[in-house]
């Protein structure tokens, strides 16, 4: 396989693999790696062995990160040597995100545990709905016009609106 940029693509790019009935392979991560703008992989598949083996191929290129995409493992993507996360649940609860990171980091790894299950369980909340109404409805909780979801996604109904509120109030989201 040979891969290059155009000549004329000079921006740095980050590669994001989402879950789907496509994975691409690790030893193909490593290729896309060797291209000079691009400069990161999410791996948001939810596979932890897949995101070990982007880590483990690639740990040893300098100018290369990745970047763990499922909110519900950045403790252990930061464990295995992920460079951080992009998350989306850090739309409402940015502050267990970065303790998540700032925690593992400082090498107090029962507060980044213990910020990572508080965020899971938020991330876990997100099955309520169709993406991003559980988001939206959060940051309505908080004060956040974000508007309504387009159709076909349907808002979530008062019951799971009253267990999301229950969900942010125990992560200390709300008061």
């Amino acid at each position: 396989l040979s891969i290059s940029a155009p000549a004329c693509v000079s921006a740095s790019v980050i590669a994001a693999l989402n879950a789907s009935d496509v994975t691409v392979a690790p030893a193909t991560v490593r290729k896309l790696a060797q291209i000079k703008n691009i400069v990161g992989v999410k791996d948001s598949t939810g596979d932890m062995t897949n995101t070990e083996e982007y880590i483990r191929l690639t740990r040893d290129l300098p100018d290369f990160r990745v970047l763990v995409g499922r909110d519900t493992l950045i403790y252990a993507g930061l464990c295995y040597g992920a460079a951080g996360a992009i998350t989306s649940c850090a739309n409402i609860a940015p502050d267990l995100a970065v303790a998540i990171y700032n925690c593992y980091k400082a090498g107090d790894q029962a507060g980044a545990l213990d910020a990572q299950f508080k965020f899971s369980k938020l991330r876990i909340s997100t099955n309520m709905g169709t993406f991003p109404v559980v988001i939206k409805e959060g940051l309505r909780m908080m004060g956040y016009d974000v508007g309504d979801c387009i159709a076909p996604i349907a808002p979530l109904s008062e019951d799971k609106r009253a267990e999301l509120r229950e969900v942010l109030t125990s992560i200390g989201v709300l008061a």
